[in-house]
């Protein structure tokens, strides 16, 4: 069976441009018309413009690819997106379909990604915004997790800030290449099975030594992309000039603890550091331990998890209309209270949805998206046979089953059988009787 990561590209060749103000709809539907206004972004796989309803003015993000350039992208992308409709951190699809010889999705609109927003900053944080930050990230790909999906090329521009300068939600997106990890199946979960050897995936700069060594990415990968990115944001990786990807895996494996331990903000964070480092492929990560280590140095620093971001007005000037776009007023958000930010975080990252640990794994030689438990039908097949054989085996002797545990009949078999001319002459006489008499006898000995 063809393995989901073999027909994905390792890129696309060119991006795809939209004039401004051209006007995209489905091809079959055309209920909405999204007005092109200017592009966000291009990635591996397709490019993203920022666009507006034509009829409600919504204002949303356009994502567009060739229908040669991996099918199948969009429409993972597409699935995980209404798979978490209901989250409210997470982006939403508003549209999708087939618009010349291309395929879109249009999803909600962000603010600037993370990697913009360091370069905006000089990539100079605070203690303070570099925990706010990593929780909200880290409340992010808990969220898409529970969702059954790992998602493999976790790096500062796939995480955006919200498009409303007071929110403060950060989103993660792109989920390109992603992979389904988890299924729910009869009312039970299912690990799938890790591969031997996986293709890379991410980025060198913040993929984790599984994926070096070409190991099958799981949850914990993902959540070490997300520690990199943390130290990232308080100093330069340690490897953040090396070109050679030898060299980077061994500084990863040889100097990370040190520079972990050595630095006095890293340095709080070395549970994190240790329980990633204990952590395996099957292996549910604890996001509210996580969550508690961060939010306690948050307290320490007296830092607090609401109000405004020190790159506000940062990201608001590069949210700024440009010629061509729906100019719209910058709309002050209610800000909630301490409090309740709280609660809310740690109902999230206490929230258990799929379990961890290698008894989930599923056999060799089953599909992850068959059925689940072939062995367990075989054998409640092969139960019932057994049970049907013991049925019919009782029904065709009970008689003789009577017999075997009767003194006096036994005792009278005996005496049949002992030579007696009396009872010579007798069978004789009675003729078949005597011969079923005599067969039950044999049985009964031999039963006993």
């Amino acid at each position: 069976m063809m393995d989901d990561d073999d027909d994905k590209p390792d890129r696309q060749v060119e991006s795809i441009r939209l004039e401004l103000n051209e006007e995209v709809m489905d091809k079959d539907e055309q209920k909405n018309v999204w007005v092109a206004q200017r592009m966000l972004g291009k990635g591996a796989f397709g490019t993203v413009y920022h666009v507006y309803n034509k009829s409600t003015k919504q204002e949303a993000a356009l994502k567009i690819e060739r229908m040669t350039a991996g099918d199948n992208l969009l429409k993972i992308e597409r699935e995980i997106m209404e798979a978490m409709q209901s989250e409210k951190t997470a982006i939403h699809i508003f549209d999708n379909g087939i618009y010349n010889n291309y395929r879109f999705i249009v999803m909600t609109l962000c603010g600037p990604d993370l990697q913009k927003i360091a370069e905006l900053m000089n990539n100079k944080f605070s203690d303070e915004t570099v925990i706010r930050v990593s929780i909200r990230t880290l409340l992010a790909i808990k969220t898409m997790h529970e969702f059954e999906y790992v998602h493999r090329d976790l790096k500062p521009c796939n995480f955006a800030v919200d498009y409303n300068p007071n929110a403060l939600h950060i989103y993660l997106f792109d989920y390109g290449m992603a992979r389904r990890y988890a299924r729910h199946y009869n009312n039970k979960w299912y690990l799938r099975r890790p591969r031997e050897s996986a293709q890379f995936r991410g980025t060198n700069r913040y993929c984790s030594l599984n994926m070096h060594k070409r190991k099958e990415l799981g949850r914990v990968d993902d959540v070490w992309s997300w520690f990199f990115m943390m130290m990232e944001m308080h100093r330069e990786l340690p490897w953040h000039n090396l070109m050679n990807v030898e060299a980077i895996e061994a500084r990863k494996e040889e100097q990370l603890h040190k520079v972990v331990s050595s630095d006095p903000f890293y340095s709080s964070f070395l549970p994190i550091y240790a329980m990633l480092s204990g952590y395996e492929y099957a292996d549910r990560p604890d996001y509210a331990g996580i969550f508690e280590i961060l939010l306690r140095k948050l307290r320490e620093i007296n830092g607090k998890l609401s109000g405004p971001m020190e790159y506000d007005a940062a990201r608001i000037d590069a949210a700024v209309a440009k010629l061509g776009e729906n100019g719209r007023p910058k709309v002050v958000s209610k800000m909630e209270d301490e409090m309740s930010h709280l609660n809310f975080l740690k109902t999230a990252f206490y929230k258990v949805v799929i379990p961890g640990g290698n008894q989930y794994v599923i056999p060799e030689m089953v599909d992850f998206f068959g059925n689940l438990e072939p062995k367990k039908a075989k054998e409640e097949k092969t139960d019932e046979h057994k049970k049907q054989h013991r049925q019919q085996h009782r029904a065709m002797v009970p008689v003789v089953n009577k017999m075997t545990h009767n003194p006096h009949n036994k005792k009278k078999q005996q005496q049949q059988s002992s030579g007696d001319g009396n009872t010579n002459r007798k069978s004789v006489t009675i003729g078949s009787k005597s011969k079923t008499n005599i067969s039950r006898s044999k049985v009964a000995k031999r039963h006993h």
